[in-house]
């Protein structure tokens, strides 16, 4: 039976990928979705130079270590000209051997890094990772495939003297997204990826929240959080792109819009400002007849 919370993650997915999202009250006058997502412009832009599939998922996992407290568009973009200038640091070998001032000056230089000594230090310590053994995380980057389980068991992993293997990428938040984001846009196949739950944020909460879906999120936790998405997922038919639909990582990118764009504003304003079919069920603005959908025509579908 399709439930209630089933119904709200189609809505919200089907905005989203669907070109059915309208900021214009933002100021943004086309329709938003998923392919304005940095990582996946910034993966389309790669494949459009002729970057191999390789190299993109290298680029894919070393910004995405990079990615917090952001501005992520502002990241991507510098990781891209980073790899156009400069493609030997996304050469794993080569980043192994170079010398950890030049590596930082190139991370520094291009906006990449932003805690220059420890950001180099990760990026490198990856990129040995990537070079060496039989991992999971290395056989997704270099070859395309893996399981997602195997995928997050082997972030988590250490080296002989203790350390992380794959430093910034191995959170609870990261984890989760960077897996998917191997999926799409970095083009592998990802065995189990309807078992990688939804990335549990400060915008993830604010949408489970404002949309009812987990009635205390506050106090349930991000385990709380993560189960309603999946019952809600399980229950409806949630589109999504190649690799990742129907599943809580296809989700994900569009509870994370929705809660960052939509709600984050409406908090702000202190009114109800709908952008997608899903503002019509907030539980904390209750919509007036006249602003229970938000206008059409604006944007343009994806």
């Amino acid at each position: 039976m399709v439930t209630e919370a089933a119904r709200i993650a189609e809505e919200i997915a089907g905005d989203f990928y669907g070109g059915g999202l309208d900021l214009s009250a933002r100021g943004v006058r086309s329709a938003p979705g998923w392919a304005d997502m940095p990582e996946v412009a910034c993966a389309g832009a790669c494949r459009r130079d002729g970057v191999d599939e390789t190299t993109v998922r290298r680029l894919l996992t070393l910004v995405s270590a990079m990615d917090r407290a952001r501005d992520a568009e502002r990241l991507w973009r510098a990781g891209y000209e980073l790899l156009s200038a400069h493609p030997e640091a996304f050469d794993p070998s080569a980043v192994a051997a170079m010398p950890i001032e030049r590596l930082s000056a190139l991370l520094a230089g291009s906006g990449v890094s932003q805690r220059h000594g420890p950001d180099s230090r990760a990026w490198q310590t990856i990129s040995r990772s990537l070079t060496t053994g039989t991992g999971s995380v290395r056989g997704i980057v270099e070859h395309g495939s893996g399981d997602a389980d195997a995928l997050l068991v082997d972030l988590r992993s250490v080296d002989r003297s203790g350390q992380p293997k794959f430093p910034l990428l191995r959170g609870p938040k990261v984890g989760p997204m960077w897996v998917r984001i191997m999926a799409n846009p970095g083009g592998a196949s990802v065995h189990g990826i309807e078992r990688i739950p939804v990335a549990v944020d400060v915008h993830v909460r604010r949408v489970t929240r404002n949309l009812g879906v987990a009635a205390t999120p506050e106090t349930g936790g991000k385990r709380a959080i993560e189960a309603a998405w999946h019952s809600a997922v399980s229950a409806g038919d949630v589109p999504g792109p190649s690799g990742i639909e129907g599943t809580c990582a296809g989700l994900d990118p569009a509870l994370w819009f929705y809660g960052k764009h939509g709600c984050r504003h409406c908090e702000t304003v202190s009114r109800p400002s709908p952008i997608g079919t899903a503002c019509r069920r907030c539980v904390r603005f209750k919509l007036r007849d006249d602003v229970a959908q938000p206008p059409r025509g604006g944007g343009r579908a994806r």
